[in-house]
């Protein structure tokens, strides 16, 4: 008897446990699936720099082999030409690593690489002379140093000075027409420049030597290098003007440095330049214009 109401009481406890187990079940589906993230709907797929390029599956698109990216229907904007520049996406901006710095006022550092020849006067004093083509003219001006190298004297560097003694001018005023340059002189400070164990004569005049000049401009407005393009005979620059939309700029520049060049006109200080995948967004411009006309 004792052993039938055992039995009796663990099968109703079974029935309990199944019931509540049941009426759990669709609680815990509910919170599951309010939990999980709606899947998005995506519209097409896009080249992510040729816009009217469209599919209704993934692939890569047949003029720039990149793959196509998916345009879903919550993503509120889609690649367009507006105006002579270009609207991306936030995956087209992605794929063409597309990315900007600030146009700002600052120092503009040009290395200068020349190559002229030691003019030996006497022990003491010694003169690097060397070629300064009209384009190197706005980077040079009277007491930069120039670090001076010559295979006849190796692993030494010689300082020089670009110094104006007296009357004796430091450049030439008259261009040589055939080679569009002059001659300008600099001072060796740490001579004598001699040569092997000759002994007293081991002074030689006309040595072939090679010069570094560091020249630096004042603080001016500036931009990478890498922004600048020249698909004509204007330079340009594109700007982010915010919300995946990227205006051509036309420039004017100035003096252009190792790493920064100078802009004299087209922009202001603040302004997002694209340093990289300007080529692309140029390109893509270029066609959806051609396209559209």
């Amino acid at each position: 008897m004792k052993r039938t109401l055992f039995y009796l009481v663990f099968i109703a406890a079974l029935a309990g446990g199944a019931v509540w187990l049941a009426k759990r079940q669709p609680t815990a589906t509910a919170t599951t699936s309010a939990n999980s993230k709606p899947e998005r709907k995506i519209l097409y797929y896009q080249s992510p720099m040729h816009p009217w390029i469209k599919s209704d599956k993934p692939g890569k698109c047949p003029i720039c082999g990149m793959n196509m990216v998916p345009v879903y229907a919550d993503a509120g904007e889609t690649n367009s030409s507006t105006g002579f520049g270009l609207k991306l996406n936030s995956d087209s901006v992605n794929v063409a690593n597309v990315q900007t710095a600030p146009v700002e006022r600052r120092q503009i550092v040009r290395t200068l690489r020349v190559a002229g020849n030691i003019s030996v006067n006497s022990w003491t004093e010694a003169w690097f002379e060397f070629a300064a083509y009209e384009r190197d003219i706005p980077w040079l001006k009277i007491g930069q140093t120039i670090e001076v190298r010559t295979p006849g004297v190796p692993g030494k560097i010689f300082t020089a000075e670009i110094k104006l003694h007296g009357t004796r001018l430091y450049a030439d005023q008259k261009f040589d027409t055939a080679s569009d340059s002059t001659k300008v002189r600099a001072e060796i400070s740490n001579g004598p420049v001699a040569l092997g164990d000759f002994g007293p004569g081991k002074l030689f005049s006309g040595l072939y030597a090679e010069g570094n000049v560091r020249a630096v401009t004042p603080e001016v407005l500036a931009v990478p290098r890498s922004a600048v393009l020249q698909p004509g005979s204007q330079p340009v620059v594109y700007v982010d003007e915010g919300k995946g939309y990227y205006e051509q700029h036309k420039v004017k520049l100035g003096r252009v440095g190792d790493e920064f060049v100078e802009v004299l006109d087209g922009l202001k200080a603040g302004d997002k330049v694209v340093t990289s995948g300007g080529l692309l967004i140029d390109a893509e411009a270029q066609i959806s214009q051609s396209a559209q006309n």
